[in-house]
């Protein structure tokens, strides 16, 4: 029982992780177009970086629970 509900929190902090660093890609990319007047450019840019950051996060931390 406890392995199962140890996965379930762990598969939740995966989740919430890859979410919260590609939107912190995409706000802080947000900040940086808005400063520069180059819109689009640093949003995506950070936000692929966000993606890739979370994924790698998600892949550790499911590497250590496995």
């Amino acid at each position: 029982m406890q392995k199962n509900k140890s996965a379930g929190l762990l598969l939740i902090g995966v989740g919430t992780q890859l979410t919260s660093m590609i939107a912190a890609g995409f706000i802080l990319g947000y900040g940086f177009d808005y400063l520069l007047d180059t819109k689009p450019l640093f949003m995506i840019l950070f936000g692929i970086l966000g993606f890739v950051g979370g994924l790698l996060k998600a892949y550790k931390l499911m590497i250590r629970f496995s």
